[in-house]
Formats: structure tokens, C-alpha cells, sequence
């Protein structure tokens, strides 16, 4: 899981953010990073461009740097993905 911490580096820069909705199922998004807050009773949030997002439910994300490439800031190896039944 990413901490408050380490997401606050991040204020700033553009990201490719995955994380899994409350069903468990993948979204994916490239947004700037406009914030990191703490909500008492949820934990920490990341405040994208058009969505909100509990770092607990974070699963990759990728820093966009200005020559185009991507570098990989973090990947969660336990994360749990719903599948079709």
C-alpha cells in the first residue's frame, strides 16, 4: 500500500493511475495529481483531475515524465481482482 508519505511527492505531476472500484473491478486513469488528503474513517486519498481515490485501493502507478516515457512508481502484487463468475 502507498502512504501518505510517498503520494504527497506526487502533488503536481501528471500519473496513470490503476486502482479497483468498490466491486473489485480495475479502472484506470491519466490524470494530474492535485492533492493527497487524509479522511478520518477512510484513510488516505489521492485527488486526481476527475476522481478521488483511496490509496489502500491502488494497484499500479505510472509518473509520466515531459519526454514522453513512463517510470513505474508502484504495483501491488496482492491485489485482489474480481472475476466474471
Amino acid at each position: 500500500m502507498m502512504n501518505l508519505t510517498e503520494a504527497k511527492k506526487l502533488v503536481g505531476k501528471v500519473c496513470s493511475v490503476s486502482w479497483l472500484d468498490r466491486n473489485g473491478t480495475p479502472v484506470e486513469s491519466r490524470s494530474r495529481v492535485h492533492d493527497v488528503t487524509y479522511v478520518a474513517m477512510y484513510g488516505g486519498y489521492l485527488i486526481l483531475d476527475r476522481d478521488d481515490v483511496q490509496l489502500d485501493r491502488i494497484i499500479s502507478l505510472k509518473l509520466h515524465t515531459d519526454d514522453g516515457s513512463q517510470i513505474e512508481l508502484f504495483r501491488d502484487g496482492n491485489a485482489q481482482v474480481a472475476t466474471a463468475a
